[in-house]
């Protein structure tokens, strides 16, 4: 059963990222539309941040992706056809000492794609994206050794105003270990958010996301971006503050090529459908809290990666059923990735 769901997993991925490559390959769009000047009041955000969604439309492009008298509309390292990232994600929990513990290890790849709706500077960005998780432990708990996430995310980014920019976004998902056939293994996720620029180093951002987990349907999404200068990002944000502080160092001195390290905190964790021993089925959801300390290389339109070493707590182990709840101990994590 081991091999099987190992090699099924593995021919999905390759079948996806094929079907992918292939269609990227086929459908290309027009070449960026420049406009006559450039948003105002975008701040400068840290790489991956949350603030980077939001502020996509307003970004500035680098100078070597633009004529001198024009900027683009885009945000940096925007491509010109439907393909736009190709990323990998892995990650690790330590299981800890005693029985209480809970370690995990995380494979995740996905694709960004993106179609002009209805121009290329208003764009709906489609994300599909297959990611496994690798359970240990606990001891004496209905836990599976696996747990697949399967989505595609559909998102639309649109700048209403020079101050005003909408993000809306809906994913399809499947969350399942593969071993029974619940109609709850499939869920809608998705959130719709705003951003308000107050003035030039400043953005508030208000929303709401709809996450449809066991302990957890509805969260707001808000909060300040304050940024300094080009260089420091302080971003206020729930559910994942950032502050971000570019460094220079190893030649990563121009605008194309960016070190930058962080301080974050994360809401982790999730719902997925499951086999139970008895035969039965369930709901599991696991959640935790994080703090993370990170670093990250940002090549525009190359590739990047980072890196991150983070603590996990308050973590809880929930059924539908009434099955008995389980705290695990506190842990660390190790967390890495690349974005072509």
């Amino acid at each position: 059963m081991l091999k099987h769901n190992l090699r099924t997993s593995i021919l999905l991925v390759a079948w996806w990222l094929g079907a992918c490559e292939l269609f990227a390959q086929v459908t290309r769009l027009p070449a960026t539309v420049l406009s006559e000047e450039s948003f105002p009041g975008h701040t400068v955000s840290a790489p991956g941040a949350p603030s980077d969604v939001l502020q996509a439309p307003g970004e500035t492009a680098p100078p070597a992706e633009i004529s001198p008298t024009k900027k683009s509309d885009l945000p940096a390292g925007a491509r010109p056809g439907m393909f736009q990232k190709l990323i990998f994600d892995s990650g690790w929990l330590a299981r800890g000492r005693g029985s209480s513990g809970l370690g995990e290890s995380d494979l995740e790849l996905k694709t960004v794609l993106a179609l002009p709706c209805p121009k290329p500077d208003s764009p709906l960005l489609i994300t599909p994206g297959f990611a496994t998780h690798w359970m240990d432990g606990p001891a004496g708990v209905e836990m599976p050794p696996r747990l697949f996430d399967a989505y595609c995310q559909f998102r639309w980014l649109h700048r209403v105003s020079p101050q005003w920019g909408v993000d809306l976004a809906l994913a399809p998902n499947v969350f399942s270990d593969f071993q029974q056939s619940r109609s709850d293994a499939f869920r809608l996720t998705g959130y719709g958010a705003a951003a308000w620029t107050f003035n030039p180093t400043t953005q508030i951002v208000f929303g709401a996301g709809y996450f449809n987990r066991l302990d957890v349907k509805v969260l707001p999404i808000g909060g300040i971006i304050w940024t300094a200068d080009e260089d420091l990002s302080v971003e206020l944000l729930f559910p994942r503050p950032r502050l971000a502080r570019r460094v220079y160092c190893c030649g990563a001195c121009g605008p194309q090529v960016q070190d930058w390290i962080y301080l974050a905190g994360e809401f982790g964790g999730g719902t997925w459908a499951i086999a139970l021993s008895d035969g039965n089925t369930d709901l599991i959801d696991l959640k935790d809290y994080r703090i993370l300390l990170g670093v990250e290389r940002k090549v525009i339109g190359g590739l990047s990666a980072h890196a991150e070493l983070g603590y996990v707590f308050g973590r809880q182990i929930r059924y539908l059923s009434n099955l008995p709840q389980f705290d695990p101990s506190d842990t660390v994590m190790l967390r890495g990735g690349l974005t072509y």
